[in-house]
């Protein structure tokens, strides 16, 4: 065989390898983990970049816009130590903080509880403040409850991983209506004296949530069962919270 066929070959194989290995690549925009597992830490390129690797649990921790994958988890786990804002419950949250884009895209981060994030709740979203809490006080579009069942499974993700949790002492606001989450304790059951003859007693108030840096266990209500299906929250936005 020629120099020149044995040439030809070599080029060909180039071209398929070079063509391979571009079609490995994964665009990234923002901060994000390195491998997903939380001892690699996260990669701090804040501008679109990209990774040979594809985002290891990439419909849970992400969502994307253009084949650009955007990290919405919280980055406790990971050793993020930065500005930290802290939320409770299901929220929008909009991806023009890390893409140049001309309308809003927003998605919704489905992490259960209290959680942080490294940026302020977004703007035209509804949250409110509750002792520097973020809540959602806006409803829930169609896509929000369509995506839920697989979006969710971030908290199954996370339950293995350790990571600082906000500590929340109180009762959500009242403009909260999403899933009410108890982390590490047990709520008590309320007491019921019922006597014959006697009115029946009307029905518990929502108990205080205390949240701990633990476990995620549901809490149910009787009384507000279908509050599952809707949160809101409202928020002073810029406001940090956490270790710097």
């Amino acid at each position: 065989m020629s120099r020149l066929p044995l040439a030809g070959l070599f080029a060909a194989l180039l071209l398929v390898a070079g063509s391979a290995a571009e079609a490995k690549q994964w665009k990234h925009a923002g901060m994000h983990p390195r491998t997903g597992k939380p001892a690699d830490g996260l990669c701090h390129i804040e501008t679109m970049h990209v990774h040979t690797a594809a985002p290891l649990y990439g419909e849970t921790l992400y969502r994307t816009r253009d084949d650009v994958h955007v990290f919405i988890g919280d980055p406790t786990p990971f050793g993020y130590e930065g500005p930290r804002h802290a939320y409770y419950g299901h929220h929008p949250v909009v991806l023009n903080v890390f893409i140049q884009v001309e309308v809003d895209v927003v998605e919704y981060c489905y992490h259960d509880g209290p959680h942080y994030h490294a940026y302020a709740p977004p703007p035209r979203q509804e949250f409110v403040d509750k002792e520097d809490v973020h809540y959602y006080a806006g409803e829930y579009p169609d896509e929000y409850k369509r995506d839920s069942p697989r979006r969710g499974r971030v908290n199954a993700v996370y339950r293995g991983w350790e990571g600082p949790r906000p500590v929340v002492t109180v009762a959500p606001p009242p403009q909260y209506h999403g899933p009410i989450i108890q982390v590490g304790l047990s709520l008590p059951v309320p007491r019921v004296e019922v006597r014959v003859g006697a009115p029946p007693p009307p029905p518990p108030e929502r108990e205080v949530v205390i949240i701990r840096e633990e476990r995620v266990v549901h809490e149910h209500h009787d009384d507000h069962d279908d509050h599952h299906d809707h949160g809101k929250h409202h928020g002073k936005h810029g406001k940090h919270k956490g270790r710097h």
